[in-house]
C-alpha cells in the first residue's frame, strides 16, 4: 500500500506541475515552444476547460484563476484518495 500512495503522490505532483506550466503558457511566446504546448494543453484541458466555464469570464490582472482552482480541487482529491487508502493526511 504504501507503494501505491508514493506512486499517487507522485502522478499529482506531475499533474500539479504541468497545470503550473499551463498556467504560465498565456505569458509565452508560442512560436519556439508549439511542440511541447500542445500535449500540455491535451493533458490538461480535462480539468482546466470546464472550471473555465464555471468561473466567472472576468480575468484578474489578466490572470486566468482555472489552474489555481484546479490545483486546489485536485490537491482535495489526491488527500481523499490517500486517507481512503489508509495513508491518512
Amino acid at each position: 500500500m504504501p507503494i501505491l500512495i508514493i506512486l499517487i503522490n507522485v502522478l499529482f505532483s506531475v499533474y500539479y506541475l504541468l497545470i503550473i506550466i499551463r498556467g504560465f503558457l498565456p505569458f509565452i511566446s508560442f512560436t519556439r515552444f508549439k511542440g511541447i504546448v500542445r500535449p500540455i494543453e491535451f493533458l490538461t484541458d480535462p480539468v482546466i476547460r470546464p472550471l473555465r466555464l464555471a468561473l466567472p469570464p472576468e480575468k484578474f490582472w489578466g490572470m486566468d484563476f482555472a489552474p489555481f482552482v484546479a490545483i486546489v480541487l485536485l490537491w482535495i482529491l489526491q488527500r481523499g484518495i490517500i486517507y481512503l487508502l489508509g495513508g491518512g493526511f
